[in-house]
C-alpha cells in the first residue's frame, strides 16, 4: 500500500468513525505509529483532518455540508436585505473582513462606490468586487473549501494575524441561543482568526439558520457585537440584547 492510498484510507475509516485513535490506525494499517502520525499531519494540512491528542477526527460532516452556489438563491428576498443593512455599517476608508457564504457575498453588491478595503478569501466576493475599483481586495491564501468557495486555513489565519480591520461580517451555518455553528473545523478555526482581527463583529444570517447545530462550534454570543437578521423570536432577542449584541431587524 503506498502512501496515497494509506491516505485514502484513513479517511475513509474517518468518514465512518469521525474520531481514531493513532494506536487503532496503526494496528488496522500495520504500519508503525510515527508512519500514521506523519499520515496524519499531511491530512491536516490539507484540511481534511483535524489533529486531537491521541488522534485525529473529521472536519466536517459530509452529508451536511452546504454548497454555497445553492444557498445563494435560497431565501434570497431576506438575505438581500440583510445584506444592504449590513453594507449601509460601512463607512468611507474602513478596512471590512467578509466571510464566506451566500448572505455576505451579497452584501459585496452594496458595497460599490464606498471607497473601503475589503478583506476577503471567498472567491465569489473576490469575483463580484474585481471590477468596482472603489474597493481596494485583499485577498486571503489558503486552502481552497469548495462547499463555500473560500480559503480556509493556516495559510489564511497567517495572512489575517498580520491585519486590522474595522468590522468583521461573519456567516454561520446555524445558531441557536447560546451559540454559532459552522459545518467545517478548519472553516471555524478561520473565522476565529478574523473576528481576533477586527474590532467588531457582525454576524449576518437569515431566520432559516435558527435552531440549527452544526458540526463546529465558532463562538458564543459572548464575541458578537451586531446581529443582522430578517426576523427573530422576542424572547431570543431580548436574551441576545442583554448578552450585550446589538440586534437589527433588516
Amino acid at each position: 500500500m503506498n502512501i496515497r492510498e494509506r491516505q485514502s484510507l484513513i479517511l475513509s475509516i474517518l468518514n465512518e468513525k469521525e474520531f481514531i485513535t493513532v494506536e487503532e490506525l496503526s494496528e488496522m494499517l500495520d504500519v508503525t505509529k510515527v508512519t500514521i502520525r506523519s499520515d496524519l499531519t499531511a491530512l491536516e494540512a490539507k484540511g481534511e483532518l483535524v489533529r486531537v491528542h491521541g488522534g485525529a477526527t473529521i472536519t466536517e460532516r459530509k452529508s451536511l455540508s452546504r454548497i454555497v452556489s445553492n444557498t445563494l438563491n435560497e431565501f434570497r428576498e431576506e438575505k438581500m436585505r440583510i445584506a444592504k443593512r449590513a453594507a449601509a455599517m460601512v463607512q468611507a476608508d474602513q478596512t471590512v473582513i467578509v466571510d464566506s457564504g451566500s448572505t455576505t457575498v451579497h452584501m459585496v453588491k452594496h458595497l460599490s462606490g464606498r471607497r473601503v478595503t475589503m478583506v476577503t478569501g471567498s472567491l465569489i466576493a473576490v469575483n463580484e468586487a474585481a471590477s468596482d475599483e472603489s474597493i481596494e481586495v485583499v485577498v486571503l491564501g489558503g486552502m481552497l473549501r469548495r462547499a463555500s468557495m473560500g480559503a480556509i486555513g493556516g495559510f489564511a489565519r497567517n495572512n489575517l494575524e498580520q491585519i486590522h480591520a474595522d468590522i468583521y461580517f461573519m456567516g454561520a451555518s446555524g445558531y441557536t441561543g447560546d451559540q454559532i455553528f459552522c459545518s467545517n473545523l478548519v472553516e471555524a478555526e478561520t473565522k476565529q482568526a478574523m473576528m481576533r482581527s477586527a474590532d467588531r463583529i457582525c454576524l449576518i444570517a437569515d431566520s432559516s439558520k435558527f435552531g440549527k447545530k452544526a458540526f463546529a462550534n465558532v463562538s458564543s454570543w459572548a464575541d458578537i457585537d451586531y446581529f443582522i437578521t430578517d426576523s427573530i423570536p422576542d424572547g431570543l432577542r431580548e436574551e441576545l440584547e442583554a448578552k450585550g449584541v446589538s440586534v437589527i431587524i433588516a
